[in-house]
This record gives structure tokens, C-alpha cells and sequence, in this order.
């Protein structure tokens, strides 16, 4: 655009010059060191002081000829695009001083004023493209920062719970060979001597496989007890959440399951669970609901929770620590979750199975 509008002032002023079949080479050489200091200012070094220096050689000019005044327009334009208002008011008062006396001075300032309108509406364009694009960089680089969070929240929950496992698997087996194991070779030890000693001690050998048996059944009910302090309190899969829904004595709620539910991580398992009851405790707070639906779908790529009531919703929601808290749970495990409070209370969990890959493609 610069290229467009200096290139049509300048032509402008050639047309007005070459009218007199006859131009003096001091105006010729001014015209070219103009328009040579113009070219190189856009090509190679856009600086204010190239814009003085066309203001001193327009000012010079405009001495020989005033026809030469048409280049303040030029001068005024490049003050505009580098918001050198001061800039601007010089090149007015020059071209004032100059043609105080001729008929162009009005004509010279209405191309000046638009000019440096033109200029204005260009500047503040690339003003625009350049925050926006920004805006938009940045909200890159932010995508890429959450995605790289995501991924490292992702590894970190898989790690805990690796840990998890190995450290349950360490004290399992310790709590054994504590136990259990020292129990049952005592027995063995027992059994063994018994053998040897019943065709000598045939009453001793009786006695010892007695304590034998009386050690063996006791090591049968530290192995039951074990077991019993193993096996979780709670009951899981279905059963653990009609639990939930069952102590809920708000409002009916009716639950619809698809899908094989044992086949949930054991984490997703318990935020779904965790959510449903944050999500029953404020219905019975504010929703003033008659019935709440609870649906939850089990595929190979995810587990969704669905959670209606038909109460009073609200039009302006602000989330507290409650449903943050949920959000944050299922952002930590790399799902997603939807509220809506137009028509009744709306929540949908959405959790992607390992492998599953159902965020993957709407990111790319």
C-alpha cells in the first residue's frame, strides 16, 4: 500500500513537470534523490530520519518550484505511519510558509489531510493484524503449554499409580512372609520331624502332627484374616455406586448403565464416583429437583457420566469450590467436563480410556 500511494504522488508531480516539455536538471536531480531516498527507505532501512531528509529536500524543492509542494503529502505520510505527530505539524507549517501566497496551498492541504487520514486508517490497520496475530500466537503457545501439561498429568497419574500397585504389592507380600510364611514352615518343620521319628516315637510322632494340625489351622485363619484385611470394605463396580444413589433420599434418581462397568480403572471408578456424589449434594442444595438422571456409558475409548435434574437450573452460574473441584479432577486425568444450567442442571463427564485416543484428533 505505501508503494501504491507514493508512487501515485510522484507521478503525479512527473505529469505536472513534463506539461512543460522542458525540465531543468536541478528540478530532475531533486525528483530522482527523492525518489531514490523513498525506494530505499522502503526496501531496506524504514527509519523517521529518511522521512526528515525527503521534508528537507521537499522543502528545498518547493524553493525552485512550488510544484514540488505535492511532496508534503509524502512527507506527511510517513510522519503518520511512524505516529510522529510533530513530524506532521512541521511539514504544515513549512508547506504554509512556502505557499502563503499561492493558489495550491489550499489544494496541497486537502491532499495532505487525506493523505495523512489514509496513512492513519493504514497504521491502525497493521496495528490490528499485528495484536491479533498476537492473540493468536500466544493462544498457540498456550495450546501447546496445556497440551504438554495435559501429557505430563497423564504420565504423572500413570506413575502414582504404578507406585501404588508396587508399593500394595510389597506390603501384601511382607504381610505374608511376616505372617503367614513363618507360620507354615514352623509346620513343615513339625511335619518332617514327625516322619523321621514315627517308626522309633510312635506316640511323639502323633503328639507332633497334632501341634502340627493345630499350627496349620491357625495359619489358615491368619491366611483368612489377611485376606479379609486385603480385600477394600467398600463394595466396587456397580454395586459401590447404587450404594451412593441409594443413601440419596432428596429426590428419585434413576440410573441407566451401558456398557460393562468392572472394566473401569479403578480411578476413573472413583473420581466417577466422587463426581456423582458432589454432583447429589448440590441438587439436594439448590436444584429444588422432583427426579435426577444418571446415565453412565462404558466404551473402549471412554466412560461418560451424564447427570440431569429437572430443577430450577440458574441463569447466571458461578462455580464454586464444589464443581471446580470436579472439573480439576477430570482435567488432571486428561477427560473433559460439560455444565449447563439452562433447562434444569445439566453435568457430562467425559473420562478417554488409555489408548483411546478420542481428544487426540479434535486437537490437531
Amino acid at each position: 500500500m505505501n508503494y501504491i500511494v507514493k508512487a501515485a504522488i510522484i507521478l503525479y508531480l512527473s505529469l505536472n513537470l513534463i506539461i512543460d516539455y522542458h525540465i531543468p536538471y536541478q528540478q530532475l536531480l531533486i525528483l530522482l534523490v527523492i525518489i531514490a531516498v523513498n525506494i530505499f527507505k522502503e526496501r531496506y532501512f524504514d527509519s523517521v530520519y529518511l522521512a526528515i531528509v525527503t521534508l528537507l529536500l521537499t522543502y528545498a524543492a518547493v524553493t525552485v518550484d512550488f510544484r514540488f509542494s505535492i511532496l508534503f503529502a509524502l512527507c506527511s505520510y510517513d510522519f503518520i505511519l511512524k505516529r510522529m505527530f510533530v513530524g506532521l505539524g512541521v511539514t504544515t507549517a513549512c508547506m504554509i510558509y512556502l505557499l502563503r501566497s499561492s493558489d495550491l496551498l489550499l489544494t496541497n492541504l486537502l491532499i495532505v489531510l487525506f493523505t495523512s487520514l489514509l496513512a492513519y486508517v493504514i497504521r491502525k490497520g497493521k496495528e490490528e493484524r499485528d495484536s491479533f496475530k498476537q492473540i493468536v500466537d500466544n493462544e498457540r503457545r498456550l495450546r501447546y503449554e496445556l497440551e504438554d501439561t495435559k501429557a505430563k498429568l497423564l504420565h504423572s497419574s500413570k506413575e502414582i499409580a504404578n507406585i501404588t500397585e508396587v508399593r500394595e504389592r510389597n506390603r501384601i507380600a511382607q504381610e505374608i512372609h511376616d505372617n503367614i510364611g513363618h507360620s507354615i514352615a514352623g509346620v513343615l518343620f513339625q511335619l518332617q520331624a514327625a516322619y523321621k521319628l514315627h517308626s522309633r516315637d510312635n506316640e511323639k510322632s502323633l503328639n507332633m502332627i497334632q501341634s502340627s494340625i493345630e499350627g496349620l489351622a491357625k495359619s489358615v485363619e491368619l491366611l483368612r484374616n489377611t485376606v479379609h484385611n486385603i480385600k477394600p470394605k467398600q463394595h466396587l463396580g456397580i454395586e459401590y455406586l447404587k450404594n451412593i444413589i441409594d443413601n440419596f433420599s432428596f429426590c428419585p434418581v434413576e440410573l441407566l448403565i451401558s456398557g460393562d462397568l468392572n472394566t473401569i480403572p479403578a480411578s476413573h471408578l472413583e473420581l466417577l464416583s466422587t463426581n456423582l456424589k458432589e454432583a447429589l449434594t448440590n441438587a439436594s442444595r439448590y436444584s429444588k429437583a422432583t427426579k435426577i438422571e444418571v446415565k453412565i456409558e462404558v466404551t473402549e475409548q471412554y466412560s461418560r457420566m451424564y447427570i440431569k435434574d429437572n430443577g430450577v437450573g440458574c441463569k447466571t452460574m458461578k462455580e464454586g469450590l464444589g464443581l471446580s473441584g470436579m472439573r480439576e479432577r477430570v482435567r488432571n486425568i486428561g477427560g473433559s467436563l460439560s455444565i449447563s444450567a439452562n433447562d434444569g442442571f445439566l453435568i457430562v463427564c467425559l473420562i478417554p480410556r488409555e489408548g483411546g485416543g478420542i481428544f487426540e484428533d479434535s486437537n490437531r
